[in-house]
């Protein structure tokens, strides 16, 4: 397998961070710098025309889009711990990955890009009329992790998943990005929790484009 990647993206942390948990050997990485425009390069395009990080080659298989990378690994490793063969189970997770497509990733994603990305690119100052509209927008969907969070360790009981490493991944730049886990007390202690597995830690990005 190859897997195309920049390290200060949250959404390749997340392919990273699996890979690291389960252990997953012969996976050849490619370093694409965003910030070098190498993701609007002809060959890259090729590999994902949606020109974005990360992508992932096994054999005549080519994946893009994050989650579904994860998946897809998770059911190559056959760790049913992280990744359960139980339908329900697998539903659950599901709604999770989906949740965090279609809602958390994208309003925590403007959290990131203000306060980490652009800093990070010299892309100028925090929009804070965005920044004010995402807090807005944060609030249900805080409320609806923190709901979910009551009473469990981790977003399915008592045992790490991979869709705790879907919706933690979004939020990779808690602190940098000053996204406002504050008054979520259940989603402060699952962060705790969630930095405590080693291979998740251990993949944070460092504060240096590579």
């Amino acid at each position: 397998m190859k897997l195309y990647t920049f390290t200060p993206s949250p959404n390749a942390r997340k392919v990273t961070a699996v890979v690291a948990h389960l252990r997953l050997k012969d996976i050849e990485t490619e370093l694409v710098r965003l910030h070098k425009g190498e993701h609007r390069q002809p060959d890259y395009l090729a590999i994902n025309p949606m020109g974005k990080v990360p992508a992932l080659r096994d054999g005549e298989l080519t994946l893009w889009e994050s989650n579904a990378i994860c998946q897809y690994l998770a059911e190559h490793a056959g760790d049913r711990s992280f990744y359960p063969a139980d339908p329900k189970k697998r539903a659950d997770i599901a709604r999770w990955l989906f949740w965090e497509a279609g809602s958390w990733g994208p309003v925590i994603d403007v959290f990131t890009h203000e306060n980490v990305r652009k800093p990070m690119l010299g892309m100028g100052s925090a929009d804070t009329a965005r920044l004010a509209d995402a807090q807005e927008r944060f609030a249900p969907l805080a409320r609806v992790l923190d709901t979910q969070l009551a009473g469990r360790k981790f977003l399915l009981g008592n045992d790490v998943t991979l869709a705790d490493f879907i919706v933690g991944g979004a939020a990779t730049y808690v602190d940098r990005g000053r996204i406002p886990f504050d008054g979520y007390p259940n989603i402060a202690a699952w962060w705790t929790r969630l930095n405590a597995v080693e291979a998740w830690g251990r993949t944070m990005p460092g504060p240096e484009l590579p």
